[in-house]
């Protein structure tokens, strides 16, 4: 699937073998329970660069090599037989524990009081999103009102106002969009046809209709190019342009919460994200204090959820048969509705109707698309701390782990596991959902599945994001015939259409444009 055949790599691991070799000879005599460290060559830089190169090829080989090592030295200890799921990182200087086993992720997930994401997510605040230390780790009001504030609002039984006003500012998207289409075909990009009009769409259904989204976009794609950067902890002097990006960004966002009236058409997430820092914190925040709050939200919808939609679409394109089984489940789902509503308006010009449409209409082909669009282009690390000295990690007892570890779920790892999801584990399957399913009639998960990462750290915009992902896409089918241009070269199909280079920063980046031809449907 993902093993590399250059002589390089094979002979840095058949090097390697001595080295793992003495590794796990001192670990016997020592009696050291700490997990193997993937075999580099260079101190300080370690696997840095074959990381960065090709991170799905690394994970990959790096699970094997460590296995087949353990298994050779290990068993004699009575340990399991598989010992790949988890191992440590040399890379620039910094070692890091990454643990790529859907066991070993869940039994992270079930115990938060031992391995605890807090201070990932706190130092993230500062680092990423610029909120002012002071606000982060002096006031309390982000961790006692704000987090739960979050839970509370993204809810299932909550979410569906947020979900309806994406659905009727998509319609505005939709009719934008078809306005430029003149003559028989529009002849674009899918960046601009699908992503950008999706990224305004969430913007109005969050911060409201009057935030200058059409004017942010350019420093919003400036500001996610470099969020890898980042989370990385980069020096400043490498992610200038980031910087500059991130600062007009926030600007906007204060300027705009001291704009008379900006709150109308406001999620519930932001106002009362506002009124609750400005009146109920000790001290109130400043309006740049939650600007730089807001802008952290503002990401986490369209850093992740723009960039699944737009894979939605793509991903189906290089399908043999193309969007052409999507569009026979719409047009069904549609026909059904009309003749049990006769008089329902679904063009557009009556939103609410086409919401009640989209919110009732059964479209498990485009949900299938949905989920295993989000499984193959994410990529997501589940960072947690260890709180306490000798902790061991539930099914896996011969490692453990020292207090102020960090240890980091490889989500990827786990969507691509062969043994979960088959030898075509690496290939987009529309329809892969449909007969296994996430979740049995009893509720139990068959397959592994955590686009959204899972316990504590699990997105509280997942439910947003799923469904305004499904309900927008039957949006676009019903609206536009989507095909790819064939006076270009075409993208390269599978995992080669990913940036991997966002190794753990949520969806993927494509490696190049997507030309297209676009026309309006009857």
């Amino acid at each position: 699937m993902l093993e590399s055949n250059s002589s390089l790599t094979l002979a840095t691991t058949a090097a390697a073998g001595a080295v793992v070799a003495v590794y796990y000879y001192g670990m016997k005599k020592s009696n050291n329970r700490r997990p193997p460290v993937v075999p580099y060559t260079i101190p300080w830089l370690g696997s840095a660069i074959t990381l960065g190169k090709d991170p799905d090829a690394f994970f990959h080989n790096a699970r094997c090599v460590v296995s087949r090592m353990q298994r050779t030295w290990l068993n004699q200890f009575s340990f399991r037989e598989k010992y790949g799921d988890i191992f440590t990182v040399q890379a620039a200087g910094m070692r890091s524990t990454y643990v790529t086993s859907a066991a070993a992720i869940s039994a992270i997930y079930r115990n938060s009081k031992s391995f605890v994401f807090q201070p990932s997510r706190l130092e993230f605040c500062v680092k990423i999103f610029d909120i002012p230390r002071s606000v982060i780790y002096d006031n309390d009001y982000l961790k006692e009102s704000i987090f739960p504030m979050h839970h509370r609002i993204l809810a299932p039984s909550n979410v569906a106002p947020m979900v309806d006003a994406l659905i009727m500012h998509s319609v505005e998207g939709v009719k934008e969009l078809s306005s430029k289409i003149t003559g028989n075909q529009w002849n674009t990009t899918l960046e601009e046809f699908a992503h950008k009009p999706i990224y305004k769409a969430i913007s109005a259904s969050m911060v409201g209709r009057r935030f200058p989204a059409e004017k942010s976009y350019e420093h919003f794609l400036a500001f996610d190019d470099y969020f890898p950067l980042f989370a990385a902890g980069a020096p400043g002097l490498f992610v200038q342009k980031g910087i500059r990006a991130r600062t007009q960004l926030i600007d906007m966002f204060e300027e705009y919460l001291g704009t008379p009236g900006w709150e109308e058409g406001a999620s519930e997430l932001i106002t009362a994200m506002v009124d609750g820092a400005r009146n109920e914190s000790q001290p109130p925040w400043t309006d740049r204090e939650l600007a730089a709050a807001i802008h952290s939200d503002f990401w986490a919808a369209n850093g992740n959820m723009g960039w699944g939609f737009f894979w939605c679409i793509n991903l189906m394109l290089h399908e043999p048969q193309s969007l052409a089984p999507l569009y026979e489940e719409v047009d069904a789902a549609r026909d059904s509705w009309l003749q049990v509503h006769p008089k329902a308006d679904l063009s557009g010009d009556s939103p609410t109707e086409l919401v009640e449409f989209l919110n009732n209409a059964s479209l498990p082909l485009i949900t299938s698309t949905v989920s295993e669009a989000l499984r193959v282009s994410s990529s997501s690390f589940s960072l947690r701390t260890v709180v306490e000295d000798g902790v061991t990690i539930n099914g896996y007892p011969q490692f453990e782990f020292s207090k102020g570890d960090v240890l980091i779920c490889q989500i990827r790892s786990v969507h691509l596991d062969q043994e979960k999801y088959g030898p075509d584990a690496a290939a987009f399957k529309p329809d892969r959902f449909l007969d296994s399913g996430i979740v049995t009639e009893g509720g139990s998960r068959k397959l592994p599945f955590f686009p959204f990462g899972g316990g504590v750290s699990q997105c509280e915009g997942r439910h947003f994001a799923s469904k305004g992902c499904k309900f927008v896409f039957a949006l676009f089918l019903l609206n536009f015939d989507i095909k790819l241009d064939p006076a270009y070269e075409a993208p390269s199909s599978g995992s080669a259409l990913f940036d991997k280079t966002r190794i753990g920063a949520g969806i993927l980046h494509p490696t190049k444009p997507t030309h297209i031809l676009v026309s309006k449907r009857k």
